[in-house]
Protein backbone atom coordinates (compact mmCIF):
# COMPACT_ATOMS: atom_id res chain seq x y z
CA UNK A 1 0.00 0.00 0.00
CA UNK A 2 1.31 3.38 -0.92
CA UNK A 3 1.29 5.70 2.25
CA UNK A 4 1.12 8.75 0.42
CA UNK A 5 -2.59 7.83 -0.27
CA UNK A 6 -5.28 10.40 1.37
CA UNK A 7 -7.08 9.10 4.36
CA UNK A 8 -10.32 9.28 2.88
CA UNK A 9 -8.90 5.75 0.71
CA UNK A 10 -8.57 4.18 4.02
CA UNK A 11 -11.16 5.48 6.14
CA UNK A 12 -14.52 4.33 7.68
CA UNK A 13 -17.23 6.18 6.65
CA UNK A 14 -19.01 4.91 9.21
CA UNK A 15 -18.63 7.65 12.03
CA UNK A 16 -21.53 7.60 15.22
CA UNK A 17 -22.13 11.23 16.31
CA UNK A 18 -24.11 12.39 19.41
CA UNK A 19 -24.90 15.56 21.19
CA UNK A 20 -23.06 16.49 24.24
CA UNK A 21 -26.39 16.50 25.94
CA UNK A 22 -26.81 13.26 25.11
CA UNK A 23 -26.68 10.19 27.91
CA UNK A 24 -23.18 7.76 28.03
CA UNK A 25 -26.05 4.86 27.99
CA UNK A 26 -27.43 5.71 24.81
CA UNK A 27 -24.18 6.16 23.04
CA UNK A 28 -22.79 3.21 24.23
CA UNK A 29 -26.58 1.24 22.86
CA UNK A 30 -25.22 3.18 19.46
CA UNK A 31 -21.68 1.48 19.85
CA UNK A 32 -22.85 -1.93 20.13
CA UNK A 33 -26.10 -1.25 17.54
CA UNK A 34 -23.28 -0.62 15.24
CA UNK A 35 -20.22 -2.37 16.05
CA UNK A 36 -18.59 0.75 16.59
CA UNK A 37 -15.88 1.90 19.21
CA UNK A 38 -16.16 5.61 19.37
CA UNK A 39 -18.54 8.38 19.19
CA UNK A 40 -17.83 11.51 18.00
CA UNK A 41 -19.27 14.14 19.94
CA UNK A 42 -21.25 17.36 19.12
CA UNK A 43 -21.77 20.97 20.49
CA UNK A 44 -24.58 22.82 18.54
CA UNK A 45 -23.92 20.45 15.50
CA UNK A 46 -20.08 20.96 15.78
CA UNK A 47 -17.92 18.25 16.48
CA UNK A 48 -15.69 18.79 19.55
CA UNK A 49 -14.82 15.63 21.13
CA UNK A 50 -15.04 11.97 21.41
CA UNK A 51 -15.77 8.88 23.26
CA UNK A 52 -14.01 5.81 23.10
CA UNK A 53 -14.49 1.66 24.43
CA UNK A 54 -11.09 2.89 26.54
CA UNK A 55 -12.55 6.14 28.32
CA UNK A 56 -15.64 4.40 29.11
CA UNK A 57 -13.89 1.15 30.40
CA UNK A 58 -11.05 3.15 32.18
CA UNK A 59 -13.25 6.24 33.72
CA UNK A 60 -16.53 4.89 34.39
CA UNK A 61 -16.13 1.18 35.49
CA UNK A 62 -12.84 1.33 37.95
CA UNK A 63 -14.81 3.81 40.05
CA UNK A 64 -17.83 2.01 39.66
CA UNK A 65 -19.49 5.39 38.80
CA UNK A 66 -22.96 4.78 37.10
CA UNK A 67 -23.10 5.86 33.78
CA UNK A 68 -26.43 7.53 33.47
CA UNK A 69 -25.25 10.05 35.88
CA UNK A 70 -21.85 10.95 33.89
CA UNK A 71 -21.94 14.35 31.56
CA UNK A 72 -20.54 13.54 28.49
CA UNK A 73 -17.77 16.39 28.84
CA UNK A 74 -16.60 14.40 31.49
CA UNK A 75 -15.48 11.76 29.77
CA UNK A 76 -15.30 13.08 26.06
CA UNK A 77 -11.31 13.50 24.82
CA UNK A 78 -11.04 17.20 23.78
CA UNK A 79 -9.36 19.02 21.84
CA UNK A 80 -10.83 16.95 18.86
CA UNK A 81 -7.86 16.12 16.33
CA UNK A 82 -8.82 16.26 13.00
CA UNK A 83 -7.11 15.07 9.93
CA UNK A 84 -8.36 16.26 6.12
CA UNK A 85 -10.28 13.84 3.84
CA UNK A 86 -6.65 14.71 1.47
CA UNK A 87 -4.13 14.06 4.19
CA UNK A 88 -1.53 11.21 3.48
CA UNK A 89 -1.82 8.14 5.50
CA UNK A 90 1.87 8.88 6.32
CA UNK A 91 0.84 11.72 7.80
CA UNK A 92 -1.81 10.30 9.55
CA UNK A 93 -0.08 8.19 11.28
CA UNK A 94 2.61 10.49 12.38
CA UNK A 95 -0.52 12.23 13.59
CA UNK A 96 -1.58 9.30 15.92
CA UNK A 97 1.93 9.16 16.90
CA UNK A 98 2.72 12.38 18.04
CA UNK A 99 -0.92 12.39 20.09
CA UNK A 100 -0.75 8.93 21.26
CA UNK A 101 -4.24 8.94 19.34
CA UNK A 102 -5.52 5.64 17.88
CA UNK A 103 -8.58 7.51 16.05
CA UNK A 104 -8.82 10.78 13.66
CA UNK A 105 -11.80 11.98 12.54
CA UNK A 106 -11.82 12.93 8.87
CA UNK A 107 -13.36 16.06 7.54
CA UNK A 108 -14.29 17.07 4.16
CA UNK A 109 -14.18 21.45 4.68
CA UNK A 110 -16.32 21.75 7.79
CA UNK A 111 -18.25 18.37 7.43
CA UNK A 112 -16.92 15.59 8.79
CA UNK A 113 -17.33 12.37 6.87
CA UNK A 114 -15.10 9.62 8.11
CA UNK A 115 -13.13 8.36 10.68
CA UNK A 116 -9.74 6.40 10.35
CA UNK A 117 -8.16 4.20 12.96
CA UNK A 118 -4.87 2.61 13.54
CA UNK A 119 -6.34 -0.89 13.27
CA UNK A 120 -7.62 0.78 9.51
CA UNK A 121 -4.20 0.87 8.27
CA UNK A 122 -3.20 -2.01 9.87
CA UNK A 123 -6.02 -3.88 7.94
CA UNK A 124 -5.21 -2.96 4.51
CA UNK A 125 -1.97 -3.73 4.39
CA UNK A 126 0.87 -5.77 5.92
CA UNK A 127 3.34 -3.47 3.98
CA UNK A 128 1.93 -0.99 6.21
CA UNK A 129 1.90 -2.82 9.60
CA UNK A 130 5.54 -3.24 8.78
CA UNK A 131 5.65 0.99 8.43
CA UNK A 132 4.00 1.59 11.50
CA UNK A 133 5.70 -0.62 13.67
CA UNK A 134 8.64 0.91 11.85
CA UNK A 135 7.04 4.48 12.90
CA UNK A 136 6.56 3.72 16.10
CA UNK A 137 9.79 2.31 16.81
CA UNK A 138 11.53 5.80 15.71
CA UNK A 139 9.51 7.44 18.07
CA UNK A 140 9.55 5.15 20.96
CA UNK A 141 5.86 4.76 20.89
CA UNK A 142 4.49 1.29 20.63
CA UNK A 143 0.62 1.89 20.47
CA UNK A 144 0.10 -1.40 18.16
CA UNK A 145 2.05 -3.67 20.96
CA UNK A 146 0.49 -1.44 24.41
CA UNK A 147 -3.19 -1.00 24.76
CA UNK A 148 -3.63 -1.64 21.06
CA UNK A 149 -7.56 -3.29 21.07
CA UNK A 150 -9.39 -5.59 19.10
CA UNK A 151 -10.13 -8.94 17.98
CA UNK A 152 -6.74 -11.13 18.15
CA UNK A 153 -6.11 -13.05 14.89
CA UNK A 154 -5.53 -16.37 16.40
CA UNK A 155 -8.25 -17.14 18.97
CA UNK A 156 -10.64 -14.74 18.17
CA UNK A 157 -11.61 -12.87 21.65
CA UNK A 158 -11.49 -9.27 22.33
CA UNK A 159 -8.26 -7.71 23.98
CA UNK A 160 -7.56 -4.53 24.98
CA UNK A 161 -3.90 -5.66 24.74
CA UNK A 162 -2.50 -6.78 21.20
CA UNK A 163 0.43 -6.53 20.08
CA UNK A 164 1.61 -7.25 16.29
CA UNK A 165 3.65 -10.19 15.86
CA UNK A 166 4.80 -11.33 12.18
CA UNK A 167 1.80 -9.06 10.86
CA UNK A 168 -0.83 -10.61 13.05
CA UNK A 169 -3.10 -8.77 15.79
CA UNK A 170 -2.27 -11.15 18.74
CA UNK A 171 -3.85 -10.94 22.57
CA UNK A 172 -1.30 -11.44 25.60
CA UNK A 173 -2.16 -15.46 25.81
CA UNK A 174 -1.38 -16.05 21.76
CA UNK A 175 1.45 -13.43 21.28
CA UNK A 176 3.60 -15.98 23.53
CA UNK A 177 2.93 -18.81 21.64
CA UNK A 178 4.89 -19.64 18.45
CA UNK A 179 3.12 -19.02 15.17
CA UNK A 180 3.56 -21.30 12.68
CA UNK A 181 1.79 -21.22 8.84
CA UNK A 182 -0.89 -24.00 8.64
CA UNK A 183 0.58 -26.99 6.91
CA UNK A 184 -3.10 -28.23 5.43
CA UNK A 185 -6.31 -26.81 4.24
CA UNK A 186 -8.14 -27.65 7.27
CA UNK A 187 -6.91 -25.33 9.93
CA UNK A 188 -7.04 -22.09 10.08
CA UNK A 189 -3.91 -21.66 12.61
CA UNK A 190 -1.68 -23.60 13.74
CA UNK A 191 0.82 -22.69 16.84
CA UNK A 192 3.81 -24.25 18.35
CA UNK A 193 4.69 -23.81 22.06
CA UNK A 194 8.06 -22.24 21.68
Amino acid sequence: MDIDRPVQEVMSPRVITADIGDSLVNIAKEMIKYDRSSVVITEDGKPVGIITERDISRKIIPDDRKPSTVPLSEIMTTPLITVDQNTPVSDAIQMMLSNKIRRLPVFRNDTLIGIITSQDIVAVSSEMSNTLRELMESEGESLLTSDFEGICDACGQYSYHLAVVDGRSLCDDCKDLRWKEPTDSSHDSAYLEG
